[in-house]
């Protein structure tokens, strides 16, 4: 099964170029799409809440796996197709997982600003990732 999450939305950025560069003053992230619920009847105190993992060592997975794509931020990159681009790339939402275009033709791709395509799960919230003094 794969499909019936939402694409994820994109950041909005103000920004100014100065000397040729362009400097982020303001990023507004995008909130992340809704991922696929089989039982809509069921309450909300039926659903666990959810766990996140706060490690930087743990290595992002947007689109390698086949699920949805992360969110693009202002400069970081991405080859895959359900990763959101970053601003400096374009901007443009990531695609729908193949697995969801290939069985359902479902095709909810993040939206304009870096959000990630969707899955099952929803695709993630553009916004701004950053990047280390050192490169």
């Amino acid at each position: 099964w794969a499909g019936g999450g939402g694409g994820g939305g994109g950041a909005t950025y103000i920004f100014r170029q100065k000397d040729g560069i362009f400097e982020p003053l303001l990023i507004a992230a995008g909130g992340g799409g809704k991922a696929y619920l089989k039982a809509q009847d069921s309450s909300l105190d039926d659903v666990p809440l959810e766990q996140f993992e706060n490690s930087t060592a743990v290595p992002g997975v947007s689109g390698r796996t086949g699920a949805a794509g992360g969110g693009g931020g202002w400069q970081d990159e991405s080859l895959l197709p359900q990763a959101g681009k970053s601003l400096l790339e374009g901007g443009e939402g990531g695609q729908a997982c193949p697995q969801a275009l290939a069985k359902l033709q479902w095709t909810t791709s993040g939206g304009f600003g870096g959000g990630g395509g969707a899955c099952t799960s929803g695709g993630g919230g553009g916004g701004y990732r950053g990047k280390s003094a050192g490169g």
